[in-house]
């Protein structure tokens, strides 16, 4: 899976700095984490910008 840097998500389920969350991202739900000391609530927009084998990378959203 290619990932464009304009790729936006939601938050599902909560996500913590270096922790699992979920986010739904191109009609489906997918775990996520973020590398930064960002939290995210249920319902923020985050930008896609990695993939972990499953797991997508999300920052703050521009």
């Amino acid at each position: 899976m290619s990932i464009n840097d304009v790729e936006t998500a939601i938050v599902d389920e909560e996500i913590r700095p270096h922790e699992c969350g979920r986010v739904r991202f191109q009609n489906s739900w997918w775990p996520a984490k973020c590398d930064l000391d960002l939290t995210f609530e249920p319902g923020d927009e985050v930008r896609v910008v990695g993939i972990d084998n499953i797991t997508l990378i999300v920052e703050a959203s521009l």
